[in-house]
C-alpha cells in the first residue's frame, strides 16, 4: 500500500498537467504578433472548448484520447494544432484576406428597437416567438410591451389587438409588406396565420410609409413568413393543452433547381373539441373549433438582380360557441340552446417581383395579392352571411439621385379593388371599392446619423372621392448612444361597419347603422428617444416614446345611449388617443435578458354628446419579461407578468341603475395581473417546451350577462375586458432539420 502512495505522489505532477492545456493566441500583424482575444479554441471533432482572454491566453480541460485543438477567428485562417506535451502553446493566426462571408453567433434577444429605421419600429424575431405557446399571430404578442391582446367577446373566441391604445383596425396589418387580412377577415384574421409559419414580425408605430398605402393610422404590423430558400429543410410542431386544444404545424423547403428555384409547403391543423364550462354558467368558456390550412410558396432568384415570388394559401375554419350542447347542425331557435356558429372558407394568393440595376442605383418592384373570403354564420337568432373579393397591386420604382445614395426617391402607383356582399337582418348590403393611387417619397440621408423621409400620396376613391395623405419621419443620432425620432402624418381607412363589428351580434340588442362603410380620418404625431450604452459591460437600451392620434372622423360604437339598439355611427366630434411608454432592455447577468415596460393610455371619444374614456380599455399596462438560457442553450426559461390597469364598462346608465339584480361597481373594472411561464429543453434537432398561461388563474367574473335567459333582453357577451379562460397548461414539441 505504501509503495502505491509513493507512486501516486511521483505521478501526480504529470497527471495534473495532463488534465488541462494552456497557451496564448497571437495574430500576425505588420508590426509583429499581437495578442488576439475572443479566438474559439475547440477540441477537434467536438463542441467542447473555450475562447481566448483579452491577453490572448486560454486554458482548456483535456480528456484521454484528445490531441488536436482547432483555433478559429473571424478574419483569420483556422489552424489545427497537435498537443504533444504539457508546455504552454503559442499559436499565431494568419489574416485571411479572401474572407467572403462573416457569421456572428450570439444570443438572440428576440426583440430589439431599430435605431437606423426613421420609423419607430420594434423587430420580433423567431427567438421571441419561442418564448410562448405562439400558436397564431394573435398569440405572438404575449411578451410584447407595445401590443395588447384580448378577446372581443365571450363566445366566438375572436382575438383583437390594440396598438397605441387603439383597436387593431387602426393598425395596418401586412404580410410581407402587402396589406392583408382586412375586411371580412378583420375579426378572426389574426388567428389565420400560424405562429410556426412566422419568420419575424415588425411593429411600426405612428404614420407608416406612403409606399404601403393610406390606411395606417396608429401603426403597422408586418408579418414575415418563412422563405422557401431558407436553410430549413423540415420543421414540425405539435402542441396541446389541458383545455383540449391540439395543433399540428409543418413545413418543408425543396430546392427544385439549387438556390435559383425553391418551393415551400406549409400545413396547419388545429382542433378544440372539449367542452369547458369552468364557471358553470352554462356557456362554453371557449368555442369548439376546427381549422385546416395549407400553403405553397415559390421563389425564383437569378442572383443577378432579378427575383420573383408567388404562392397561395387555402383555409377552412369552423367554430361553434354558445351554450353547452349547442351544435352546428341545429336550427337557430328559442327552443334550442343559444349558439354561435361561424364557417369560413378563404383563399389567398400573391405574386411579387423585383429587379435591381447592375449599379444598384435603380430598382423596380411589383407587389400583388388576391383574396376570396366566404363566411356563413349565425349568432343566436341573427344570421350573417358574407363574401368578399379583394385585389391589391403596387408598383414601386426606386432611384438613387446621386452615387452616394444621399438622395433617394421612391415613386409609384397602387390599385385596390374590394367587392363586398353581406346579409344581416334580411338586408342585402353590397359595395364595390375601386381606389387607384399615386405616391412619391423622398429620403435624405447625408450620414449614418441623420435621416429625413417625406412622402405624399393621392388616392381616388370611387365612393369617398379624392384625398391626399402626407407623412414625414425624422431620425437624428446626436451622440454615439442617443437617437431621437419624430413623425407626423395623416391616415385614412374604410371602416366596414358590419363585418368589423359582428361580435356585437352576441347581444340582445340589435345593431343599427346608417352607412355601410365609413371613411375614418386621423392625424398621428410621435416622438421617441432611444439611449443605448453599456452598464456593467452589458448592453442597456432605454426607450421613451409618446404618440398622439387625433381623429377628424371616426366610427363610434355607441352601447350607452339606447337600451334598444347598439348604434354604429360616423362622428366628427372630438376623439383622440395619447400613448406614453417607457421600456428598458438589459442583461443584468450573462444569458439573462430582462425587459421592463410601462405604458399610460389616455383614450377618449365623444359618445352621446359627452367626451368619455374609451370603453373596455385599460388606462395603463406594465410588463416584466425575463428570459434565461443555460450555456450552449440547452435549457431556456421564460417568465412574463402583465399589469393591466382598470377601465370603463359601457352601460346604459338608467337601465342598469334600475336593475335590482346587479351589485357592486358595474361601470368600471379593476386592475388585474396575468402571469405566464415556460421552460424549453433543446436537443440537436428538436426541442420540447412546457408552459402555463394565466398562472394565477384569474378570470373576469360573469363575462356573459343574462346567461339564464340568452334570448332575453338582458343578454350580452360583448363587455369583455379580461381573460375568460383560467389557467392553461400546455406541452409542445418542435423538430427542425436544416440543409447544413
Amino acid at each position: 500500500m505504501k509503495k502505491y502512495i509513493i507512486l501516486l505522489f511521483i505521478l501526480f505532477p504529470f497527471l495534473s498537467k495532463a488534465q488541462s492545456v494552456s497557451g496564448v493566441v497571437f495574430s500576425h500583424e505588420a508590426n509583429g504578433k499581437q495578442p488576439l482575444p475572443g479566438v474559439n479554441v475547440v477540441w477537434e471533432g467536438t463542441s467542447e472548448g473555450t475562447a481566448s482572454m483579452p491577453d490572448g491566453s486560454f486554458t482548456l480541460k483535456n480528456k484521454p484520447g484528445r490531441n488536436k485543438l482547432v483555433f478559429s477567428f473571424v478574419g483569420y485562417e483556422s489552424q489545427t494544432v497537435r498537443v504533444s506535451d504539457n508546455d504552454p502553446l503559442e499559436v499565431v493566426l494568419q489574416p485571411n484576406l479572401e474572407l467572403e462571408e462573416v457569421t456572428v453567433i450570439q444570443k438572440d434577444r428576440g426583440t430589439y428597437l431599430s435605431v437606423i429605421n426613421p420609423i419607430q419600429t420594434e423587430n420580433i424575431s423567431g427567438a421571441e416567438l419561442h418564448k410562448a405557446a405562439c400558436c397564431n399571430l394573435a398569440e405572438s404578442f404575449e411578451t410584447n410591451p407595445s401590443v395588447d391582446v384580448s378577446y372581443s367577446d365571450a363566445v366566438t373566441g375572436a382575438k383583437q389587438i390594440k396598438l397605441l391604445g387603439l383597436d387593431g383596425t387602426y393598425s395596418q396589418l401586412q404580410v410581407e409588406n402587402m396589406p392583408a387580412l382586412r375586411g371580412l377577415a378583420t375579426t378572426f384574421g389574426l388567428t389565420y396565420i400560424p405562429g410556426p409559419w412566422l419568420e419575424s414580425i415588425q411593429v411600426s408605430k405612428g404614420a407608416a410609409s406612403v409606399l404601403n398605402g393610406y390606411e395606417s393610422i396608429a401603426g403597422q404590423i408586418n408579418a414575415e413568413l418563412k422563405k422557401p430558400d431558407s436553410e430549413e429543410k423540415l420543421f414540425l410542431n405539435v402542441f396541446g393543452n389541458d383545455e383540449g386544444r391540439y395543433e399540428f404545424n409543418g413545413n418543408t423547403n425543396i430546392k427544385v433547381k439549387g438556390d435559383t428555384l425553391t418551393t415551400g409547403i406549409f400545413v396547419h391543423a388545429s382542433d378544440v373539441s372539449k367542452e369547458n364550462d369552468h364557471n358553470h354558467d352554462g356557456f362554453l368558456d371557449s368555442p369548439l373549433s376546427s381549422t385546416f390550412e395549407v400553403a405553397n410558396r415559390w421563389k425564383y432568384n437569378n442572383h443577378r438582380g432579378g427575383m420573383a415570388q408567388a404562392g397561395f394559401t387555402l383555409l377552412w375554419n369552423d367554430r361553434m360557441g354558445g351554450q353547452v350542447g349547442a351544435n352546428s347542425d341545429m336550427i337557430p331557435s328559442v327552443d334550442n340552446p343559444y349558439g354561435v356558429n361561424i364557417e369560413t372558407n378563404r383563399v389567398d394568393a400573391f405574386f411579387k417581383s423585383g429587379i435591381v440595376s447592375q449599379d444598384n442605383h435603380r430598382a423596380l418592384a411589383i407587389l400583388t395579392n388576391f383574396a376570396r373570403h366566404e363566411t356563413k354564420s349565425y349568432y343566436g337568432l341573427s344570421r350573417y352571411d358574407a363574401d368578399e373579393t379583394r385585389f391589391y397591386g403596387n408598383l414601386v420604382y426606386t432611384q438613387d439621385l446621386d452615387l452616394a445614395a444621399i438622395h433617394v426617391l421612391n415613386s409609384g402607383a397602387s390599385f385596390i379593388y374590394d367587392d363586398f356582399n353581406e346579409m344581416l337582418y334580411n338586408q342585402d348590403v353590397q359595395r364595390t371599392e375601386k381606389v387607384p393611387g399615386i405616391f412619391t417619397e423622398y429620403t435624405f440621408k447625408p450620414s449614418d446619423r441623420l435621416t429625413l423621409m417625406a412622402g405624399i400620396r393621392a388616392d381616388f376613391h370611387n365612393i369617398f372621392g379624392n384625398f391626399v395623405t402626407p407623412r414625414m419621419h425624422f431620425r437624428y443620432q446626436f451622440a454615439d448612444h442617443y437617437t431621437i425620432r419624430t413623425s407626423a402624418g395623416k391616415g385614412y381607412r374604410t371602416a366596414n361597419v358590419i363585418s368589423e363589428n359582428t361580435f356585437l351580434l352576441a347581444n340582445s340588442r340589435p345593431i343599427s347603422w346608417t352607412e355601410d362603410a365609413v371613411q375614418e380620418e386621423a392625424w398621428n404625431f410621435g416622438f421617441a428617444f432611444i439611449q443605448n450604452y453599456k452598464l456593467l459591460d452589458r448592453d442597456l437600451s432605454i426607450n421613451a416614446e409618446f404618440f398622439r392620434t387625433e381623429f377628424q372622423q371616426k366610427l363610434v360604437v355607441d352601447r350607452e345611449t339606447s337600451s334598444e339598439f347598439i348604434y354604429l355611427l360616423p362622428s366628427t366630434e372630438k376623439a383622440y388617443a395619447n400613448s406614453l411608454q417607457f421600456d428598458v432592455r438589459w442583461q443584468p447577468v450573462k444569458r439573462l435578458d430582462m425587459l421592463l415596460a410601462y405604458r399610460v393610455n389616455d383614450i377618449k371619444e365623444t359618445i352621446g354628446g359627452e367626451l368619455k374614456d374609451a370603453p373596455l380599455t385599460s388606462d395603463y399596462k406594465g410588463l416584466i419579461n425575463l428570459n434565461y438560457t443555460t450555456n450552449l442553450k440547452k435549457w431556456m426559461f421564460d417568465y412574463t407578468i402583465q399589469f393591466n390597469g382598470g377601465g370603463r364598462i359601457p352601460r346604459v346608465y338608467e337601465e342598469w341603475m334600475n336593475r335590482a339584480d346587479i351589485a357592486g361597481d358595474i361601470f368600471e373594472f379593476s386592475p388585474y395581473t396575468i402571469m405566464n411561464a415556460q421552460v424549453t429543453k433543446y436537443f440537436r434537432y428538436w426541442n420540447i417546451y412546457l408552459g402555463v398561461e394565466n398562472l394565477t388563474d384569474f378570470t373576469q367574473s360573469n363575462p356573459i350577462e343574462g346567461t339564464d335567459d340568452p334570448f332575453g333582453e338582458n343578454f350580452s357577451a360583448t363587455n369583455i375586458w379580461g381573460p375568460t379562460m383560467g389557467r392553461k397548461i400546455y406541452l409542445g414539441l418542435r423538430f427542425n432539420l436544416n440543409y447544413e
